[in-house]
């Protein structure tokens, strides 16, 4: 996934599975530096590929900006 953000130490990332069972990706880790560019690794074996997967993301501070620029999932 990539990430613009400029603090990424205050971002919450999940992946929401269809069936609404949520995958932490990233919990305000990361300390000061700009931007998430990086790829993550979880079990999914109990998941079903089909449906809509989505990608949630939480700037939990204030005073910084960012988007998601692009992000895939490999099942």
């Amino acid at each position: 996934m990539h990430i613009v953000h400029t603090y990424r130490g205050d971002l919450v990332v999940d992946l929401v599975a269809p069936d609404g069972t949520v995958y932490n990706l990233l919990n305000r880790s990361g300390g000061s530096a700009d931007n998430v560019d990086q790829t993550f690794t979880k079990n999914l074996s109990s998941e079903t590929a089909n449906g809509t997967w989505n990608l949630r993301v939480r700037d939990a501070a204030t005073q910084d900006t960012g988007y998601i620029d692009s992000w895939k999932i490999s099942l």
